[in-house]
């Protein structure tokens, strides 16, 4: 008999509980890229108030738990009670999807970015807590949220002649795969915004680890300082021009574009401040008015012959930054993602603007238009000397086949479920055509360093042997031939060592696919290998671990419940999935808080206060700890602790170790106890006392013991103990394995771990490229000082 299906069987999910259920259809996913969307989510509604005239200020901060504070000086959410709702518009707007400023008329917003009006809830449904502050009608409005729930009504606060709104938000441990939030992937972020809403003063600050970093973000020329920035690094040619234009109709468009020393186009097109990668109407109107006009002009001013071809779009954008920022009361966007503007008017009311303001700046500045010209014209003999080079690859018989000679094939030829991997090096190459998939798995061997395309025009680029190879191989062409419906395999898989040239290899291959054939990467065609940090051996089995949370899975797997832990008073602690989740957690607040705090008052202070009953007395004031100091000695305490002195400002007091006897001087500032990373790190240490007990502990499994002095202890223990009698080697990459570990490592589909290589920002990526890649040393020295910790870096 067939299952039933009948209307009981339908489940209809309230409020914010679809969220929760289905986060990735919300924010695109559960991972780093879901996780920074959050400050997106919060930062765009404090941007829509400075669009509307009414906020200036943004501050940005990622406290030491990777939680985050936004806060703006606009008009402040509203608190009023909403009769139909029976609730404050506040809450209303905290946990009810599609609910704001951007549906109706009135006092709300006309131009908004953001997910139109599901923001600020999601981000509510997806923070196991959220508490929110808003300066409005003479008072300050408090409340707190936890996982979307508010904890007790909206409350009035102090009066105040202040307006604005703050949240700060914690992103909850049980939706999202990391919490760590990546500074400059939101520094970049917060720029770019700040270039598209002029006059708007934004500042990050990350108060994680022991120095602070903190950047301020003001465009008072809006793009026009957007387009310097992105030239910043290649030698631009002439001033930047910008021009501008509204209507009723369709709305504003601003436009500002500079020509520079490079081959590569860097044209970047935004809705209402939203990236829309994939263009749209707006885009097509500005090149072809760009296109039309420049030959126009070229034609009537006698530099371009009557003989002579008209010029090309590709000609024209040779080495050209341009920003162009639409702004719209009803934006249709194609996709869910919102990267493409659909809007039809937008295309001709563009296209009037940029032709009408563009003829007028070339008249007016004769010199300019000249040598705009004359670039372009380079461009296209250049052009012509490429399609020369491409029939030549078309022609030559690498192969015999028209493939590449050294292209070991796969035998599919639906390009689904085809690979390509792209091998650095003939001995690598071998070991990787001997452990592939003959059947689905493509092998591409390169021979040393391809040709850096960032300083190199394309018909230089296509003289290059191992250049060619590669786009003979994906089947594609490149520029003006490029069609993506052609290549051969979907997946495009970089295989390098983990070393120096390795690196240089991806990075030079990278850089020729975001400036040739951008298509693939948006298109999420292509991949980076990543082999494995760490071979287990547990008896006979061998197992090649990625992840350290892998890892920590493998160890710990079905040993939680056999832990024996106990407290400082001999209490259990039995350990489930569930509490050692929640434990490492609440662990990693601990440790960002507790570094916070170290950074101020120094190592030695606050592991006094950690390992004395300080925090687990809950001591909040100077004078309760004064108090605690008068009371008797406490017998669970590891110290015998003394005051020495006390004034205003400091407390000393002389904590001797019972075990060892040995005495220690601690300067206690007062001013400690107000500190935010203070009252913050005791909150954590409560939750964790709560949970685990007070430290010290005891911990066994089987016959194996160990001691943590403190919660941090307490993890290095149970790992350790967990780790014993398994064998564990740190692996070093790609350079080291024969092919049968290649095969099982790195190219089998069911064991392996590939990286997608994505462009969530083209400007920003377009600067890296010219950074790592271009002329200039100086900048690309600064970056590797900056970044030369970083073990990856996303594109």
């Amino acid at each position: 008999m067939q299952p039933g299906y009948d209307a009981q069987d339908i489940t209809v999910l309230e409020g914010l509980e679809a969220v929760r259920k289905r986060p990735g259809m919300y924010i695109g996913s559960t991972g780093v890229r879901g996780l920074h969307h959050l400050v997106y989510e919060v930062v765009d509604n404090s941007v829509d108030e400075a669009l509307a005239g009414y906020c200036d200020t943004v501050t940005v901060t990622i406290h030491p738990d990777n939680s985050v504070t936004v806060t703006d000086n606009g008009r402040g959410i509203p608190v009023a009670k909403m009769e139909k709702e029976g609730k404050s518009a506040l809450e209303v707007v905290l946990t009810v999807l599609h609910a704001g400023g951007k549906f109706g008329e009135g006092g709300g917003y006309k131009v908004s970015g953001g997910l139109h009006g599901v923001g600020v809830s999601v981000v509510n449904a997806l923070s196991d807590e959220l508490n929110v502050t808003v300066m409005r009608d003479g008072y300050a409005w408090r409340q707190t949220y936890v996982r979307g729930f508010p904890q007790a009504e909206l409350v009035q606060g102090e009066a105040t002649e202040e307006t604005g709104t703050t949240i700060h938000f914690r992103p909850d441990g049980d939706v999202f795969e990391t919490l760590e939030m990546d500074y400059g992937t939101l520094e970049q972020r917060l720029r770019e915004t700040a270039f598209l809403t002029r006059g708007l003063r934004i500042t990050i600050t990350d108060e994680r680890g022991e120095e602070k970093k903190s950047r301020e973000f003001f465009a008072e020329g809006g793009i026009e300082d957007f387009v310097h920035y992105i030239n910043e690094n290649k030698d631009p040619a002439g001033k930047v021009i910008f021009f501008e234009g509204e209507d009723d109709r369709n709305g504003a468009v601003e436009v500002a574009l500079q020509w520079n020393g490079t081959y590569q186009e860097s044209v970047f097109s935004f809705a209402n401040n939203i990236n829309t990668h994939e263009g749209g109407s707006h885009l097509s109107g500005f090149r072809s008015a760009l296109t039309g006009t420049l030959n126009r002009y070229a034609r009537s001013s006698g530099l371009l012959k009557d003989k002579d071809k008209a010029l090309e779009g590709e000609d024209i954008r040779e080495g050209l930054a341009a920003v162009i920022s639409a702004k719209l009361e009803e934006p249709q966007f194609e996709g869910q993602t919102k990267t493409k503007l659909g809007n039809p008017g937008m295309q001709g009311f563009v296209a009037s603007v940029v032709n009408a303001k563009l003829a007028e700046f070339l008249e007016e500045n004769p010199k300019e238009a000249d040598r705009i010209v004359r670039k372009a014209v380079d461009a296209s003999r250049a052009r012509a000397a490429a399609r020369k080079a491409r029939e030549s690859v078309r022609k030559s018989a690498l192969g015999g086949m028209g493939l590449p000679g050294k292209l070991a094939d796969c035998m599919v030829k639906e390009p689904e479920i085809a690979e390509l991997f792209i091998v650095e090096g003939d001995s690598a190459g071998g070991s990787a055509k001997q452990g592939r998939d003959r059947s689905t798995q493509a092998v591409l061997p390169l021979r040393g360093k391809i040709l850096n395309v960032e300083k190199a025009r394309i018909d230089k680029v296509l003289q290059n042997t191992e250049i060619q190879a590669m786009i003979t191989a994906f089947g594609t062409g490149v520029r003006d031939e490029f069609d993506i419906s052609k290549l051969r395999y979907h997946k495009i898989i970089l295989m390098t060592d983990a070393d120096v040239d390795g690196a240089h290899i991806r990075t030079l291959i990278l850089t020729l696919l975001f400036r040739e054939m951008q298509d693939l990467v948006e298109a999420g065609h292509i991949y980076i290998a990543k082999p494995p940090l760490y071979k287990v051996t547990q008896g006979k089995q061998d197992r090649y671990i990625e992840k350290d949370s892998e890892l920590e899975a493998i160890l710990l797997n079905d040993k939680l419940e056999k832990f024996e832990i106990a407290d400082n008073e001999g209490r259990a602690f039995k350990l489930t999935d569930v509490r050692w989740q929640r434990y490492s957690r609440l662990l990693k607040q601990y440790e960002g808080w507790s570094s916070a705090l170290r950074a101020e008052h120094g190592h030695e202070v606050v592991q006094f206060l950690e390992e004395s009953q300080i925090l687990d007395n809950e001591i909040r004031t100077p004078e309760a700890l004064l108090e605690l100091l008068g009371r008797e000695v406490i017998e669970t305490d590891p110290f015998f602790t003394e005051l020495i002195s006390q004034d205003e400002n400091l407390i000393r007091v002389k904590a001797t170790e019972r075990r060892s006897n040995l005495a220690r001087t601690h300067r206690l500032r007062t001013s400690m106890f107000t500190a935010n990373e203070y009252r913050q790190l005791l909150r954590v240490h409560i939750d964790l006392l709560k949970l685990a007990g007070a430290p010290p502990f005891s911990v066994k499994l089987g016959n194996e013991t160990d001691e943590a002095a403190s919660f941090e202890e307490l993890r290095r223990a149970v790992m350790t103990v967990a780790a014993k009698g398994v064998k564990l080697q740190r692996f070093k990459g790609l350079g080291e394995m024969n092919a049968e570990q290649l095969a099982d490592t790195t190219m089998n589909p069911t064991s392996r771990t590939l990286a997608q290589v994505t462009m969530d920002d083209a400007a920003a990526a377009d600067r890296l490229f010219t950074m790592l890649m271009g002329d200039k040393v100086e900048p690309r020295r600064e970056f590797i000082e900056e970044n030369a910790r970083v073990a990856t870096l996303d594109v």
